[in-house]
This record gives C-alpha cells, sequence and structure tokens, in this order.
C-alpha cells in the first residue's frame, strides 16, 4: 500500500501509534511514531497499549483526520500495510488491541466528525522481548518517509 491512496489524509491530522514495544511487530506503531513525530505538521501520539487512555487528548486536538497505525494479522506478507475504514476495524478483530480499536473508534465517532482510518502493519511475529522483525523495519521507515513527504 502507498500511503498517498490515503486520500482523506486531509486538514489537521494526527497520527497515533498503538502497539507494545516489548513484544517485537506489535512496536510497529509506535516506533512509526518514533520517526515522524516532529518532522512534519502531523500531531504525533505513542498511545502504546491503551490508546483509550488518549481520547480526550485527540479530542482536544480537534483533527480533521485521525490515522491510527497498528500492527494487524489480516493475513498478508509480514511488512506489508492495508488501510481500513474505522467501520472494518468496528466490524472485526484483525489487531491484537481489537476492543481498544473499536472502542477507540466508536468513541472518536461520538465526539469528533474527523475521519478516521487504521493504517495495519502485518506482523511477522510478537514476541516478548523480540526486536522488530526486519521486514516490519522496512516497512515502518517507508511508511515514515511517505508520511513525510505528506506532512
Amino acid at each position: 500500500m502507498n500511503i498517498n491512496e490515503i486520500s482523506g489524509l486531509k486538514g489537521k491530522v494526527c497520527v497515533i501509534g498503538i502497539g507494545n514495544r516489548l513484544k517485537g511487530d506489535d512496536a510497529a506503531g509506535p516506533e512509526l511514531i518514533d520517526r515522524i513525530a516532529g518532522h512534519g505538521c502531523f500531531h504525533c501520539l505513542d498511545a502504546g497499549v491503551a490508546p483509550e487512555n488518549y481520547l480526550e487528548k485527540i479530542v482536544g486536538i480537534k483533527p480533521d483526520t485521525i490515522l491510527l497505525v497498528d500492527a494487524m494479522d489480516f493475513g498478508g506478507e509480514a511488512g506489508s500495510s492495508r488501510l481500513f475504514s474505522a467501520g472494518q476495524v468496528m466490524g472485526g478483530g484483525l489487531s491484537s488491541h481489537a476492543l481498544s480499536l473499536r472502542m477507540t473508534c466508536d468513541y472518536l465517532q461520538q465526539r469528533i466528525s474527523a475521519r478516521i482510518f487504521v493504517l495495519g502493519i502485518q506482523p511477522a511475529q510478537v514476541n516478548m522481548n523480540g526486536p522488530l522483525s526486519a521486514a516490519v523495519r522496512v516497512a515502518v521507515e517507508k511508511l515514515a518517509a511517505e508520511l513525510g513527504l505528506l506532512g
């Protein structure tokens, strides 16, 4: 997926990384935030494993577009990425944080009129204390570069 396919990435954009830095590729979202924070016009948040704890902060930013980034098992090749609408995430359990993502999307849709997307990155492994796999590291770096061109 090319990040430029996100035609709705307009206006004030909030990018939120979700994941556990101690579980290998599950850290993809926070790793992306590390690479893009302060390098563009996006508002960036590392929500870790509990995006629900950042809901009011996100609402306070008043974004036009929200991009949640998380490691998701959607059956793709390791390191591949796929863009989902909020409705697609609410209807399925693709993420290890599925309940949090559904709750996050639902809450944000009720509180603000932002467009909400979820960018899933296919993990190779989510082993405790494991590093990012080579495939996911390359994907994160590519996505960071592409977002940098948009921001």
